[in-house]
């Protein structure tokens, strides 16, 4: 290996007491290790080591700076296992490593703010008291927040599996092409008049708004049987893998709030098509034409477009026979959902599109 320079201190060196103790609490000891240490006791290159840490979503740094721990080295093995013993690709690997990194920061943002709200609001602090309690007391907690994170994985990758292998018993053996591998049902749902109704809120008032929306959000969809690809604050990007789930959660969405403790309105569209999964999201035509479809909808509106609106009377046909007729503006009803036809309008980078306007049919009492 070649001769090092003298290392420049590890940002440790000179860190607070608290921070070193919960540096030791999460990688078991402070950063002693450059990155010719680690290749040295693993067996792999600085370079390697190196292309590891960025993979993580940290900032370059010279190979001979100390910011690497023992558990750090133990990751890295770890990881190059799937290379030397899986067969998985270089690719692969960086997009795994990758993967990790995105779901990692995102996931300890989301726990460090909940704590700090919650000790906002247990005890009467303001922001940087919340955030010096946490500061102090997180590494009570890291055992436990580490257990339910993994279990949490464990049970959504299982659940994964489930619907992979019913979808491929489903799909059977077809010819390879290059279409888009997943039919799905699309729906986004926004805050109506977000920008308007946020712009004079304090950071109290703001965070609830935010809170009350996901919240319901979360709990509406994983209830209907759908799920969550991503929250924008304002908004909610689902997925389905049947149409009348889609539709129902929708609709779902669009009722849910009117007994919210923040008020709301919302508004939004679902469409059935296929797409494309990658790095934890979706995307594809359905995608884009749920997206624009959901900014022309009203307050309360659930659009969708005609051949979806096709689609799910198709499916559904079977299961109408005998059902009560529809109101008078609407052009067809699924079981339980009636769909009016608005005026076609031009959406932008699709081009003109005919919507549907969704609806729940009155429940008749007998």
């Amino acid at each position: 290996m070649p001769r090092r320079s003298p290392a420049p201190p590890a940002p440790t060196d000179h860190a607070s007491p608290t921070l070193a103790r919960q540096a030791r609490a999460l990688l078991g000891d402070l950063p002693t290790m450059d990155a010719y240490d680690v290749a040295r006791e693993i067996g792999t290159t600085a370079a390697r080591v190196l292309q590891f840490w960025r993979g993580l979503g940290f900032p370059g740094v010279p190979a001979s700076q100390r910011v690497f721990t023992p558990a750090d080295a133990e990751a890295l093995r770890r990881s190059l296992r799937l290379v030397e013993e899986a067969g998985l690709s270089e690719g692969a690997w960086r997009t795994l490593v990758r993967a990790a990194a995105h779901s990692a920061d995102r996931l300890a943002l989301w726990q460090m703010e909940t704590l700090v709200r919650d000790a906002e609001r247990r005890w009467s602090l303001d922001d940087v008291s919340a955030r010096l309690v946490v500061l102090d007391t997180i590494g009570e907690s890291i055992g436990d927040l580490d257990a339910l994170a993994a279990h949490a994985w464990r049970r959504h990758l299982l659940a994964l599996l489930t619907r992979t292998e019913r979808a491929v018993g489903e799909a059977g053996l077809t010819p390879e092409t290059d279409d888009l591998p997943l039919e799905r049902a699309v729906a986004f749902v926004d805050v109506t008049s977000y920008t308007q109704r946020t712009a004079h809120l304090g950071a109290s008032a703001l965070a609830d708004l935010v809170e009350a929306f996901e919240e319901r959000a979360r709990d509406v969809v994983t209830d209907a049987g759908a799920r969550v690809v991503k929250t924008m604050g304002d908004g909610v990007l689902v997925v389905a893998d049947d149409l009348a789930t889609g539709v129902d959660v929708a609709l779902r969405l669009s009722a849910a709030y009117a007994d919210s403790p923040v008020d709301l309105e919302v508004h939004g569209a679902v469409t059935w098509g296929r797409v494309l999964s990658r790095s934890g999201d979706i995307f594809g035509p359905t995608v884009n034409l749920a997206s624009r479809l959901a900014d022309i909808a009203e307050a309360r509106q659930i659009l969708t477009d005609e051949v979806t609106w096709a689609v799910l009377q198709a499916e559904t046909s079977a299961g109408t026979a005998g059902s009560p007729p529809a109101q008078a503006a609407a052009v067809g009803v699924s079981p339980g959902v009636a769909g009016t036809t608005l005026p076609e309008r031009e959406v932008p980078g699709i081009g003109a599109v005919v919507p549907v306007l969704l609806e729940r049919l009155a429940t008749r009492t007998p």
